[in-house]
């Protein structure tokens, strides 16, 4: 038998064993699709770990598959490693443009820009309807450092605030109410439960800042390691007036536009925080938040949109002691 035969037979026989190198190839994007979509299920249910281990076997078998580069690259934003994440999305979009990749990277940039900034990151643009049949958009929760760096921090203590005079409801008391349960719910710290709630000086909030000495006092005298007080400033205004309205016409059912007197009123929520160290009152943060809001009809509950201007605001406040998470806008390949 010459060589040329004998190595024809060899090649007849891996070819046998194995199968023919155009299926072999059929049965690695089987596989990819198939983990591609389970780690998408994954991902739907939280569960990112899950994702990434298939994600990865996915990419060994294709090291280079840009959809699960990307994919890899939002499980690992999911997890806390934007680095990996940020090399993923570069490596995508080397091997090949697609706008979907796009626009995750940028989004993801933007995001860990600003979060490694210390500040609220700001999300790009709404995604268009650009997505396709072969992709799914996600909402995924990235996972963001507190805005302090605390060691040994055990108690807390909300005092008074610095607060306009109200007839609408007591200032002071309903938001270090409010700002108390908050930090219980969500935050491990012992939140001193102090009665009646120690009053600040009569001062601007300015030179409050500045008092560490009122705020060393008051962290040796209730034991608090981190003191949160502030401003605040609550108000509630006549904002009626004429508005264009649709209505539905009762003689051709047709909506039309009509100029109507609207009664309502607005709400302002107006909080500047400070976040002292108790042991000797010096101010580690400050922060400022304004919200506000308009409510139907001209005898709106001001207890009740003190609360939901409050819940809008919460996050922020927690986000200083407290790790939090972000949803932000992704879209996924699922095979």
């Amino acid at each position: 038998m010459s060589v040329r035969t004998s190595r024809r037979a060899f090649l007849a026989l891996v070819i046998l064993v194995l199968g023919s190198p155009v299926a072999a190839v059929h049965a690695v994007d089987a596989d990819v699709d198939e983990l591609l979509r389970f780690g998408v299920t994954m991902a739907r249910d939280g569960n990112w770990r899950e994702a990434r281990f298939r994600w990865e076997q996915a990419l060994r078998r294709n090291p280079a598959d840009v959809r699960v580069m990307n994919n890899l690259a939002i499980a690992s934003e999911a997890l806390g490693d934007p680095d990996r994440a940020r090399t993923l999305f570069d490596n995508a979009l080397a091997a090949g443009e697609d706008s979907r990749i796009r626009d995750n990277a940028t989004r993801s940039a933007l995001f860990w820009k600003h979060a490694a900034q210390g500040k609220g990151p700001e999300s790009a643009a709404p995604p268009g309807k650009k997505k396709g049949h072969d992709v799914v958009q996600i909402t995924v929760p990235l996972p963001l450092p507190p805005r302090l760096t605390l060691e040994g921090v055990k108690t807390l203590l909300v005092s008074g605030f610095l607060v306009n005079d109200s007839e609408l409801i007591d200032v002071n008391r309903e938001l270090v109410r409010f700002l108390r349960a908050e930090f219980r719910k969500h935050t491990s710290y012992d939140v001193l439960d102090v009665t009646p709630i120690p009053p600040v000086p009569e001062q601007t909030l300015e030179d409050l800042a500045k008092n560490a000495a009122f705020f060393r006092w008051l962290g040796g005298e209730h034991g608090a390691d981190i003191i949160v007080s502030g401003a605040m400033h609550y108000t509630r205004r006549d904002a009626s007036g004429f508005e264009d309205v649709d209505i539905v016409s009762e003689t051709t059912g047709q909506k039309i536009k009509q100029t109507r007197f609207v009664e309502q009123e607005e709400f302002n929520f107006e909080l500047d925080v400070l976040y002292l160290r108790g042991s000797d009152g010096s101010l580690l943060f400050r922060d400022r938040m304004r919200r506000q809001a308009f409510f139907r009809g001209a005898a709106n509950d001001p207890i009740s949109a003190f609360y939901e201007l409050g819940n809008s605001i919460a996050g922020d406040v927690l986000s200083v002691v407290a790790p939090r998470t972000r949803p932000e806008p992704r879209f996924l390949f699922k095979g």
